[in-house]
């Protein structure tokens, strides 16, 4: 069986090994897997399921029940804006109107929790997350990616220059 974090690497990279599939719904079954799909890891039914509309992991065993399937149904943003407006807003008009891509939930929820750390951690201000300097280095990492092979995890650490390089390169700009 593989780990929450395992199964999430595999959905982002999708990953021809895993499969979504929707459990087969008979009268005796509980109304909470309408809103649910099986994760599969080499045809290995593994013990997370996908909620089918913020495409959240959750953790599921026969025998514990659906109970928990249905709390988080009931809690479920994406469901509850789904359930209580038919009718497109504005904002989701604009958005899906942009040629951009759309970044999904957990991801920015892990960015998220990866500003508050480093604003913490190195005691910056929040506003750092806004500067302009930040922004492009975050760019510049992301961009690397795209030269980077897909299937290698990629120590961040051999992409930051050492300090003493950044004064260097400072310097010499001045």
């Amino acid at each position: 069986m593989l780990t929450k974090k395992e199964i999430e690497q595999l959905i982002d990279k999708k990953n021809s090994s895993l499969k979504i599939v929707k459990p087969t719904v008979t009268p005796k079954s509980s109304a909470a897997w309408n809103s649910f799909s099986h994760i599969y890891v080499n045809n290995i039914k593994q013990e997370y399921v996908i909620c089918n509309q913020c495409e959240e992991l959750l953790i599921y065993k026969p025998s514990s029940g659906t109970n928990s399937l249905s709390k988080h149904i009931s809690s479920c943003q994406k469901v509850k804006t789904t359930a209580s407006h038919n009718q497109t807003t504005i904002n989701q008009f604009y958005a899906s109107s942009k040629n951009e891509p759309a970044i999904p939930d957990r991801v920015k929820q892990e960015i998220n929790v990866a500003c508050v750390e480093f604003t913490a951690l190195d005691s910056r201000s929040f506003k750092t997350i806004h500067g302009i300097g930040f922004k492009n280095l975050a760019q510049k990492i992301f961009d690397a990616g795209k030269y980077l092979p897909i299937s290698k995890d990629i120590n961040v650490e051999k992409l930051l220059p050492h300090p003493t390089t950044v004064r260097m390169i400072f310097f010499n700009l001045l």
